[in-house]
């Protein structure tokens, strides 16, 4: 006597050491898809139990009666497709889901980032686990809104073949036959050059998220128009220093506020200077300290 439990994702996918046991007459469990079913002969009794669901009644009887359990191999992500599946069901059949745009669900992500983040900072694995759970929850869910989209519609399956696209391609050392320990710094030029292959940027600051947090906008702007040789010097005092207190001379704002307009007037003279110098003749991203001071007052 023998179950057969097929992988319910991959119903079509035997285990090897069951295919000697399914040429006969077998048995199936209700849920067994009728194009898995077709496959076999079925009867109402066999000493054969097919079936793809290890909670079934007929199943659980047959395995406290003895019988042997051959069952498809749990493969790595399986966990994965339950929940992308779970996913479409809770945007199809359930209220609140359903009504979910991207937008609504942009301030629950930022919350879930900084979880995440407070996780990370404490080192609790438990906790990180969870909060991980809970950015995947995302991914999955803005993926399955986006499968409604009337246009430029994708679906999570998009979404992780760019992934793996990306990451082949900003990583050729993975293909290329290279063998033994990896140069750190190697492997990041050779990123930010695949990178940068990738999309023709017209300014040192292209890609930036600036919808980040003030100060750490400002450390990325700063960052990213220094490595593009931009002179220190041209880092205005404002952004050097942050002063936090009550200050009505600022008409009241706050200073994340005060620093996030500081920094956007910022990054405005540093997308000016690159046009100024692309007008006279300067590549973007190669500009010399002698250009973007000569192009740093142009408009």
């Amino acid at each position: 006597m023998t179950v057969v439990l097929l992988d319910p994702a991959r119903p079509t996918m035997v285990p090897a050491e069951a295919i000697e046991f399914l040429t006969g007459v077998v048995q199936f469990t209700e849920e067994v898809p009728v194009r898995i079913r077709w496959l076999f002969s079925g009867t109402a009794r066999s000493d054969v139990l097919v079936s793809t669901d290890p909670r079934n009644p007929e199943v659980l009887d047959r395995i406290r009666g003895g019988d042997r359990v051959i069952s498809s191999p749990k493969l790595p992500g399986d966990d994965l497709i339950a929940a992308v599946v779970l996913m479409d069901r809770l945007r199809t059949r359930g209220g609140w889901e359903g009504e979910q745009t991207h937008a609504s669900l942009s301030g629950y992500l930022l919350e879930e980032t900084y979880e995440l983040l407070d996780a990370i900072h404490s080192g609790n694995l438990v906790d990180l686990k969870e909060e991980l759970g809970d950015i995947l929850l995302q991914v999955l869910f803005h993926s399955r809104i986006a499968q409604d989209a009337g246009h430029d519609s994708f679906d999570v399956d998009d979404v992780a073949a760019g992934l793996v696209a990306k990451l082949t391609h900003r990583t050729p050392h993975l293909t290329d036959g290279t063998t033994g320990p990896i140069d750190i710094a190697a492997q990041e030029k050779a990123w930010e050059e695949q990178k940068a292959s990738e999309k023709a940027r017209g300014s040192c600051l292209d890609g930036i998220a600036m919808s980040q947090p003030a100060l750490a906008l400002t450390q990325k702007v700063i960052a990213r128009a220094t490595r593009a040789g931009l002179p220190e010097q041209l880092v205005p005092e404002e952004l050097r220093t942050v002063n936090i207190g009550i200050d009505h001379s600022q008409g009241g704002e706050s200073a994340e506020e005060v620093l996030r307009r500081d920094v956007q007037v910022f990054a405005r003279r540093i997308r000016s200077a690159e046009s100024s110098a692309k007008v006279h003749g300067a590549q973007p991203g190669q500009l010399t300290a002698i250009e973007w001071i000569e192009n740093w007052g142009r408009r």
